[in-house]
Protein backbone atom coordinates (compact mmCIF):
# COMPACT_ATOMS: atom_id res chain seq x y z
CA UNK A 1 0.00 0.00 0.00
CA UNK A 2 3.16 2.39 0.77
CA UNK A 3 4.52 1.96 -2.63
CA UNK A 4 1.07 2.50 -4.56
CA UNK A 5 0.48 5.51 -2.50
CA UNK A 6 4.11 7.01 -2.96
CA UNK A 7 3.88 5.84 -6.97
CA UNK A 8 0.42 7.96 -6.83
CA UNK A 9 1.68 10.84 -5.00
CA UNK A 10 3.26 12.59 -8.17
CA UNK A 11 -0.15 12.45 -9.22
CA UNK A 12 -0.82 15.68 -6.85
CA UNK A 13 1.77 17.26 -7.02
CA UNK A 14 3.80 19.63 -9.48
CA UNK A 15 4.57 16.96 -12.16
CA UNK A 16 0.59 17.15 -12.47
CA UNK A 17 0.87 20.85 -13.53
CA UNK A 18 3.38 20.45 -16.25
CA UNK A 19 2.63 20.36 -19.53
CA UNK A 20 2.58 17.57 -20.68
CA UNK A 21 2.16 16.07 -17.51
CA UNK A 22 2.79 12.03 -18.40
CA UNK A 23 6.43 12.28 -18.63
CA UNK A 24 6.96 14.36 -15.48
CA UNK A 25 4.55 12.07 -13.66
CA UNK A 26 6.54 9.10 -14.35
CA UNK A 27 9.99 10.55 -13.74
CA UNK A 28 8.11 12.08 -10.04
CA UNK A 29 6.82 8.12 -9.71
CA UNK A 30 10.34 6.72 -10.00
CA UNK A 31 12.19 9.61 -8.49
CA UNK A 32 9.90 8.99 -5.30
CA UNK A 33 9.89 5.21 -5.26
CA UNK A 34 13.75 5.25 -5.83
CA UNK A 35 14.46 7.56 -2.96
CA UNK A 36 12.26 5.29 -0.95
CA UNK A 37 14.38 2.50 -1.38
CA UNK A 38 17.33 4.30 -0.79
CA UNK A 39 16.51 6.09 1.58
CA UNK A 40 14.08 3.36 3.36
CA UNK A 41 17.06 0.65 3.93
CA UNK A 42 19.22 3.31 5.08
CA UNK A 43 16.57 4.08 8.23
CA UNK A 44 15.56 0.74 8.31
CA UNK A 45 19.44 -0.57 8.75
CA UNK A 46 20.51 2.15 10.87
CA UNK A 47 18.33 0.49 13.46
CA UNK A 48 19.74 -2.60 13.41
CA UNK A 49 22.52 -2.69 15.90
CA UNK A 50 24.16 -6.13 14.12
CA UNK A 51 26.76 -8.32 16.72
CA UNK A 52 30.60 -6.95 16.68
CA UNK A 53 29.29 -3.63 15.51
CA UNK A 54 29.47 -2.57 11.96
CA UNK A 55 32.87 -3.65 11.53
CA UNK A 56 31.01 -7.48 12.07
CA UNK A 57 31.04 -9.97 9.50
CA UNK A 58 27.08 -10.18 9.93
CA UNK A 59 26.96 -6.45 9.36
CA UNK A 60 29.38 -6.73 6.43
CA UNK A 61 27.35 -9.17 4.54
CA UNK A 62 23.97 -6.59 5.26
CA UNK A 63 26.14 -3.87 3.81
CA UNK A 64 27.11 -5.87 1.07
CA UNK A 65 23.02 -6.99 0.32
CA UNK A 66 22.27 -3.32 0.58
CA UNK A 67 25.00 -2.39 -1.76
CA UNK A 68 23.64 -3.26 -4.79
CA UNK A 69 20.02 -1.88 -4.36
CA UNK A 70 21.37 1.40 -2.90
CA UNK A 71 23.74 2.29 -5.69
CA UNK A 72 20.81 1.42 -8.28
CA UNK A 73 18.09 3.27 -6.13
CA UNK A 74 20.75 5.80 -5.90
CA UNK A 75 21.54 6.36 -9.63
CA UNK A 76 17.45 6.40 -10.71
CA UNK A 77 16.66 9.11 -8.11
CA UNK A 78 19.54 11.48 -8.85
CA UNK A 79 18.87 10.96 -12.34
CA UNK A 80 14.81 11.48 -12.58
CA UNK A 81 15.75 14.33 -9.73
CA UNK A 82 18.01 16.14 -12.11
CA UNK A 83 15.33 16.39 -14.96
CA UNK A 84 12.77 17.39 -12.69
CA UNK A 85 15.26 20.26 -11.48
CA UNK A 86 15.87 21.44 -14.82
CA UNK A 87 11.83 21.24 -15.85
CA UNK A 88 11.34 23.29 -12.35
CA UNK A 89 14.06 25.48 -12.62
CA UNK A 90 14.52 28.30 -15.44
CA UNK A 91 17.87 29.39 -14.68
CA UNK A 92 21.03 28.31 -12.62
CA UNK A 93 20.71 31.16 -10.59
CA UNK A 94 17.20 29.98 -9.85
CA UNK A 95 19.26 27.68 -7.49
CA UNK A 96 19.92 31.04 -4.77
CA UNK A 97 17.33 33.07 -6.24
CA UNK A 98 14.16 31.56 -5.37
CA UNK A 99 13.07 29.47 -2.22
CA UNK A 100 12.20 27.14 -4.00
CA UNK A 101 16.08 27.08 -5.94
CA UNK A 102 17.26 27.27 -2.05
CA UNK A 103 15.08 24.60 -0.20
CA UNK A 104 16.18 22.01 -3.56
CA UNK A 105 20.13 23.31 -2.89
CA UNK A 106 19.68 22.55 0.50
CA UNK A 107 18.08 19.28 0.16
CA UNK A 108 20.54 18.30 -2.78
CA UNK A 109 23.47 19.13 -0.47
CA UNK A 110 21.97 16.75 2.06
CA UNK A 111 22.13 13.79 -0.68
CA UNK A 112 25.58 14.82 -1.06
CA UNK A 113 26.21 14.40 2.69
CA UNK A 114 24.62 10.94 2.72
CA UNK A 115 26.71 9.96 -0.09
CA UNK A 116 29.64 10.88 2.01
CA UNK A 117 28.05 8.96 4.90
CA UNK A 118 27.16 6.12 2.89
CA UNK A 119 30.86 5.24 2.39
CA UNK A 120 31.73 5.98 5.31
CA UNK A 121 29.22 3.55 7.41
CA UNK A 122 30.81 0.65 4.01
CA UNK A 123 34.36 1.57 5.60
CA UNK A 124 32.87 0.79 9.14
CA UNK A 125 32.81 3.60 10.76
CA UNK A 126 29.49 4.28 12.77
CA UNK A 127 27.61 6.53 11.19
CA UNK A 128 24.38 4.43 10.46
CA UNK A 129 22.49 6.99 12.84
CA UNK A 130 23.87 10.25 11.86
CA UNK A 131 23.07 9.27 7.98
CA UNK A 132 19.45 7.94 8.83
CA UNK A 133 19.14 11.41 10.24
CA UNK A 134 20.41 13.28 7.36
CA UNK A 135 18.06 11.44 5.65
CA UNK A 136 15.18 12.41 7.37
CA UNK A 137 16.03 16.00 6.99
CA UNK A 138 16.38 15.39 2.71
CA UNK A 139 12.75 13.62 3.37
CA UNK A 140 11.67 16.62 4.90
CA UNK A 141 13.19 19.24 2.72
CA UNK A 142 11.36 16.71 -0.40
CA UNK A 143 7.94 17.54 1.92
CA UNK A 144 8.31 20.97 1.85
CA UNK A 145 9.35 21.49 -2.25
CA UNK A 146 6.19 19.51 -2.46
CA UNK A 147 4.81 22.15 -0.56
CA UNK A 148 5.61 25.23 -2.93
CA UNK A 149 3.69 26.18 -6.32
CA UNK A 150 5.01 25.72 -8.94
CA UNK A 151 8.63 28.41 -9.22
CA UNK A 152 7.94 30.90 -11.97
Amino acid sequence: MAALAAALLPFAGHAAAADPPAGAEFADALHVLSAAMWAGGILALATLRPPGGWQGPEARALLERFAGVALVAFAVTALTGVLRATEQLHALSDLWTTTYGIVLALKSAGVGVMLVLSLAWRRGLPVARFEAGVAALVVGATAILASFPNPE
